[in-house]
């Protein structure tokens, strides 16, 4: 029995070994979506300039593609996960997420910009799903909302990587060069990927997670109580009263930060204060570093205090409260001084769509909690896709007709313009997260 249970435990801790290199790679791989998701505003100029691309709202099209294909993946990339598998999954997606990226650099009309950044977009957007089907393998229930928090983490390097590196490659090199490199970095991470990830414990002989936990005393992994078809499963969630505020609430509250993290910040700060791309590029630097400061704080507040909705609320109202100052201050150019601490706040307020998948999982029977999560995380991209290009219809309907080296300039009123259109779309987040049914941290199941 001793030599019994000894054999268990060394299979335990190279279990608990091995599955680093499994999640490690495709954490890694994961930068590559945070890079797609952020690049274009760095390159903003340049592609307006390159492209003669008129009009601001064209800009925000190109950008916001990104965000509708990376939510209309989600779904598939469930799908792809659970009868491919991730290993499979992973490696076809950063293959396509290569050759996006080089079609993108190598693009010489619009429409073939359109085409790399779709198939950029279609690529990363099987990462995320597929790295969740990873944690729920190879690591502990217990677990998993500190995986989550180090995906984060992960996925914001990328974000910072998009910001002042990418600046500096596009002042030292160009434009087109930082599309080539992200696309050799996915080729490198596929390999990889194909190599180290392996689906599950089982195909390596190692013993499956749910054995592990029902050993250990903590019981297997959530277990579904019944056996129901996609169509009635989507049918429950989104006939769901309370699936509905979280949703809305991310849809608004990510779609403004990604309008200005994402395409219009680096554009506002050459324009309004003159700076270079690179000192701009600092500000989307401190956007993403109070993400991750406030990220993983609100949902571990969340998670000790035992509450969703006034967490939530709160990081909508502090992100409202912050952007009506950055809208008023000095007709929406505030002084430089201040200009570090706004941003940090406004990603620390962006911070209560971490808790987003929980809401709505947890308003949800628990058998349906997949296709829950999955819309859950969609909401955040609609929202994106929609306010980029409306940020930019805003500055076309008040340009005044000024252009700098092929680049419309547009002046402050402009942008204040555009700004309150976001605080608009922010106060109606607010209102939604009012709505959000409180689970004490607990499955209702669809109380």
């Amino acid at each position: 029995m001793e030599r019994e249970q000894g054999a268990w435990q060394e299979r335990v801790r190279r279990l608990d070994r091995r599955r680093w290199l499994v999640w490690v790679p495709v954490a890694l791989a994961f930068l590559a979506a945070y890079f797609h998701r952020t690049a274009t505003g760095v390159v903003a100029d340049n592609l307006m300039r390159d492209f003669a691309i008129e009009r601001a709202a064209e800009l925000g099209v190109l950008s916001s593609i990104y965000f509708y294909t990376y939510a209309a993946m989600q779904l598939p990339s469930g799908i792809m996960a659970d009868f491919w598998g991730p290993r499979r999954t992973i490696t076809l997606a950063l293959l396509v997420a290569a050759g996006g990226a080089v079609l993108f650099g190598a693009s010489e009309s619009l429409p073939a910009l359109y085409a790399g950044r779709f198939l950029s977009s279609v690529g990363v957007g099987l990462l995320f799903v597929n790295l969740v089907k990873i944690h729920a393998d190879w690591f502990r229930v217990r677990e998993f909302g500190t995986m989550s928090g180090l995906t984060v983490l992960v996925g914001n390097a990328g974000s910072l990587l998009a910001a002042t590196p990418l600046a500096f490659v596009v002042e030292a090199l160009d434009w087109r060069a930082a599309f080539y490199i992200i696309a050799a970095y996915s080729l490198v991470m596929a390999a990889v990927s194909w190599l180290a990830v392996r689906d599950r414990p089982a195909d390596i002989g190692l013993p499956p997670i749910a054995a592990v936990e029902e050993r250990e005393g903590g019981g297997a992994a959530m277990a579904a109580t019944g056996r129901y078809g996609v169509a009635a499963c989507i049918r429950t969630v989104l006939g769901n009263r309370y699936t509905w505020p979280p949703f809305l609430t991310a849809a608004a509250v990510y779609g403004v930060f990604m309008a200005f993290l994402g395409v219009w910040g680096v554009p506002y700060f050459m324009q309004v204060y003159g700076m270079p791309r690179l000192e701009a590029s600092g500000y989307m630097v401190a956007i993403v570093a109070g993400n991750m400061v406030g990220g993983p704080l609100v949902g571990f507040l969340s998670d000790k205090l035992g509450y969703r909705r006034w967490p939530y609320c709160g990081a909508a109202a502090m992100f409202l409260a912050v952007w009506l100052t950055l809208t008023l201050w000095n007709g929406g150019r505030p002084p430089v001084w201040a200009l570090y601490p706004l941003v940090f706040a406004i990603g620390v307020g962006l911070s209560g769509v971490t808790i987003s998948v929980a809401c709505v999982r947890e308003v949800n029977p628990p058998q349906m909690a997949g296709i829950a999560a999955g819309f859950a995380n969609s909401g955040p991209f609609i929202g994106a896709a929609l306010m980029q290009p409306l940020f930019g219809w805003v500055l076309d309907m008040n340009w005044q007709g000024a252009v700098e080296q092929g680049v419309k300039v547009y002046p402050t009123a402009a942008w204040q313009s555009a700004f309150w259109l976001c605080a608009a779309v922010l106060a109606a987040g607010l209102c939604m997260s009012l709505l959000i049914k409180e689970t004490r941290c607990r499955v209702l199941g669809g109380e």
